[in-house]
Parts: structure tokens; sequence; C-alpha cells
């Protein structure tokens, strides 16, 4: 079994590399430096087989990834939608190049030879209020480029939203959400409210009354009022929880560049959001807690990751797996969604449980089957991203 896992990725990585400019039974320099160990490259029918999920002997869309995605329509001859053995043996030779560097607004650019363009089609299309479109708009850096309009309730279609706070310390925790803390995630039951003392070590704490009962915002005004950076001193040491009835009419509409564009600079998070879920939620910038605990508030995310607000609606600040997912062709977390700039969102682990060990402070790496794409950061980090390394689009909520 392990054999055949790193036979399949030295197959997928060789076949990115070479892309069929090679005859088979003949080895590049590169390849021999890459995989001193292999005889030979992988021929057609080996790349097939590995990468055929219904082995129907050939290959469609959804099964190929990188080059192969991105020249599916040139090399698909007869346009039937597949790719058979005879149209990848006659794929044309890709031109390999260096990346391209380009100076733009101070921040150099840098082409990859691998780039993942946005798919329209991995949305949910539930959660879309209007049909994606494309338009040329104007992204972070002034320049203009073919974008994405995705617009969208914030309402996900594969899980319920909620709960957040429990209503008594006997609760357990199916009735209230999640919290984190130094990098770990905590079940908001009532036994985590009683203790609140204990856990950040300070005697101000006391979110529930002589009873027992929490203290927890009931409406929509209480929710506004305690949900501020300034929060009303009413609702100190409350148990915030804004319900999504509240903002059912939020239409949130995002603006994402077709193709991304890698900046050697970083772009730091702004508080509009960071990225899109494939049900149409935004990916926030990590809440605010420092406003949060210094009011002895508390403001839970559920199961998903999620809790709303009266600017966003509901938003995720962290990713649990609860989401839509797009599982890869290898041991590759699966994709949860898109930046803003357009660079897929991966899951934080792979599918044997390992964390990446070579991401930049963007939670971003390359390789050659994905290009650059970043990985969430751990549920407990308070932080899905922890910044832009592409030029962004925009977010906009209204309603």
């Amino acid at each position: 079994m392990k054999y055949s896992k790193i036979l399949k990725s030295t197959l997928l990585f060789m076949f990115t590399i070479v892309f069929l400019c090679c005859k088979p039974g003949t080895k590049s320099n590169d390849e021999h430096a890459a995989n001193p160990d292999e005889g030979q490259a992988p021929s057609v029918s080996d790349l097939i087989n590995q990468m055929d999920a219904n082995k129907d002997g050939k290959l469609s869309k959804s099964e190929v990834q990188g080059p192969l995605s991105n020249d599916f329509s040139k090399i698909d001859t007869n346009n039937n939608g597949f790719l058979s053995k005879d149209e990848l043996e006659s794929a044309p030779r890709p031109e390999r190049r260096e990346p391209r560097e380009t100076s733009s607004n101070n921040s150099v650019q840098k082409d990859f030879e691998v780039t993942i363009n946005v798919d329209p089609s991995l949305f949910i299309k539930e959660s879309l209020l209007k049909e994606i479109t494309t338009e040329e708009r104007t992204l972070s850096n002034g320049t203009k480029a073919l974008c994405y309009v995705i617009t969208t309730a914030s309402q996900p279609q594969e899980h319920k939203m909620g709960p957040w706070c429990p209503t008594h310390i006997n609760d357990g925790k199916d009735k209230g959400g999640i919290w984190f803390k130094d990098d770990k995630v905590y079940d908001v039951d009532g036994h985590f409210i009683a203790n609140l003392k204990e856990f950040y070590s300070d005697e101000e704490w006391a979110l529930f009354r002589e009873d027992g009962s929490v203290k927890v915002t009931s409406t929509q005004e209480e929710c506004e009022a305690a949900a501020r950076p300034d929060v009303d001193e009413k609702y100190h040491n409350y148990c915030v929880e804004c319900l999504p009835d509240y903002y059912r009419e939020k239409v949130s509409t995002y603006i994402i560049p077709v193709k991304p564009m890698y900046l050697e600079d970083s772009d730091a998070l702004g508080r509009n959001g960071i990225g899109v879920a494939f049900n149409g939620v935004n990916f926030d910038a990590p809440a605010p807690t420092h406003a949060i605990l210094s009011a002895h508030t508390l403001a839970p995310l559920d199961d998903a990751g999620g809790h709303v607000n009266p600017h966003a609606g509901y938003h995720y600040h962290a990713v649990t797996g609860k989401t839509k997912e797009i599982a890869q062709n290898d041991i590759h977390a699966p994709m949860i969604g898109y930046a803003m700039d357009g660079f897929g969102i991966y899951a934080h682990k792979d599918q044997n449980g390992n964390e990446y060990s070579d991401l930049d402070d963007c939670g971003g790496h390359y390789d050659d089957v994905r290009g650059y794409h970043y990985h969430a950061g751990d549920a407990g980090s308070n932080q899905v991203l922890g910044c832009l390394h592409g030029v962004s689009g925009s977010v906009s909520v209204k309603g």
C-alpha cells in the first residue's frame, strides 16, 4: 500500500514536469535528478491507470489536474469530454519556461509554470443568488483583469448553523459551539461557561446567574449592542449569540480574478473577507478576540467554525471539515474554497493527517499539480490565512 501511494505521487509529479514531452522509455536529465531510482518516465498507460478514478480507460475533466486540466480542451480533439490514450499520446509538447518576473506597483509578479484558474463549477449552485458572470474589474493593485462575480446569501447548504451559546451550566456540548485558546479548540458547554474564571485566571468572569442559567443575548438589539468593538456595558459578561434570521437579507458579492497573479510581496488581511467557501460563505480575518475578551464576553463559533455578526452575517473564522471539500487524486489535503486573489484554499492536513512544513507566512506553498495555493490554519489558531500573496479582488456585503 505504501509503495502504491509513493508510485502514484511520483507519477503525477513526473507527468507534470514532462507533460508527455518524452517518448516512452526515454528520460530527461531533470527526471534523473528528481527520481534517480526510477528507470523510465511514466507512459500514457501508466498515467491513465493512476488518474482514471472510475477505471473506464479514459480521463474526464474531473479526474485530471495541473497542465492536463488547463489544456484539457486542446488535448480533447474530438470534443467528447474525455481524454483517450491516442489523444494523450498526440498531445503537443508544452513550452517550458522559468518564472517570469514583472514589476507592478512596487511588487514583483511571478508567473509560475503551473497556475490553476478559478473553476466556478465548484460552487454549490443552491448557494448562488445569481449565475456566476465574468467582468473586467480593477484589482487591489490598480490593474484590470477578467474576474468572476459571485453573488451569494452566505447561507451554507451542507450544514446547519449553530448552536453557539448553551443556556445552562448543566448543558452538554451539543447545546453550544466551540472556542479557541493557545491553538486549541474547546467545546463551549455548560461546564466550560461555569469555569471561565479558572480558564482565563480572571475572577471577573461571570457568564451565568445564581440559578445556573447562562446570560445570552436573545434579541437582534442585544446582539448588536454586544457584538460591536466597544461592547455596551450592559452586556459585559454575556455569551454573544447573533442569529442568522436577523440578517437574512445580507447579500455578499465576491470579485475574484479568473487567473490568479502571484506577488513576491504579501498583503495584510483586511476586515472585509479573505476568501469564500464553495457554499458561498465568507472566510474572514481572525476574530477580534482582544475586544471580545476585554469585555468578558464570549462569541463562540459553531462546530463548522462560523458565527454571525451584524456586518458580515454568517461567516467562518475556522475550518473544521464541515463544508464542501474537493478530494484530490493524491494524498494532498482536499480543496475547500478560494482566496480573494483566486488561489485555492485547501484543508490544514493531508489525507494521512500530516501537517505541511513548508508553508510561507500566508499559509501557502507551490506544487506542480495545484500551482501556488494556501492551506487553512488549524481550527484553534483563529487564522484561516495569514496574508494574501496574490493580487486580490474584493468582497462587498449589503443588506
